[in-house]
């Protein structure tokens, strides 16, 4: 937020991404997946993934983009639809072919978790926290801009697991 409130303040033209959270980041989670189960704080939070590649055709066009020379855009980027981390786990077990549960912890349970699991406090912390905006469905919003930018569709999650089943299998 400081650096958009900077940027707004310059006679500069600027750019600003604003993607959701990133599909990725359950490839943290693909040990435990293949065991079966995996846990965390979101709750029943709703979370929108992007998949990076669309906020790298976003970016392609920005940047080719006719704009005037002080010019100030900001695009927020979501997935076509929002999920809670028991839906994701219902997904994964129909591609895997066995069962995968989501399992809620409290903040300080998953904290203790994330330290025992060897997580650097800081770490823990940055992780419990997205675990929160998860939990308040913070990003759980969809948007159309991927498509009004690129003229397609935005990746699905169910797309992105299919291409990357293989991280979640033992």
């Amino acid at each position: 937020m400081p650096i958009e409130a900077h940027l707004a303040q310059q006679p500069v033209a600027s750019t600003i991404l604003r993607p959701s959270a990133f599909v990725d980041i359950l490839k943290r989670a693909a040990g435990q997946i293949a065991a079966g189960f995996w846990a965390g704080a979101a709750g029943e939070g709703r979370v929108n993934f992007i998949d990076t590649r669309d906020v790298a055709d976003v970016a392609r066009v920005a940047l080719l983009e006719e704009f005037g020379s002080e010019s100030q855009r900001a695009y927020h980027l979501t997935g076509p639809r929002a999920w809670t981390m028991r839906q994701v786990a219902e997904h994964l077990s129909t591609l895997l072919g066995q069962p995968v549960a989501y399992n809620h912890r409290s903040p300080e349970e998953q904290r203790a978790a994330l330290l025992a699991d060897g997580l650097p406090p800081l770490v823990a912390d940055l992780l419990v926290g997205l675990d929160q905006v998860f939990r308040e469905s913070v990003l759980g919003e969809t948007t159309s801009t991927v498509e009004a930018l690129t003229g397609k569709p935005p990746r699905t999650l169910q797309q992105w697991l299919v291409e990357n089943i293989e991280i979640f299998r033992n």
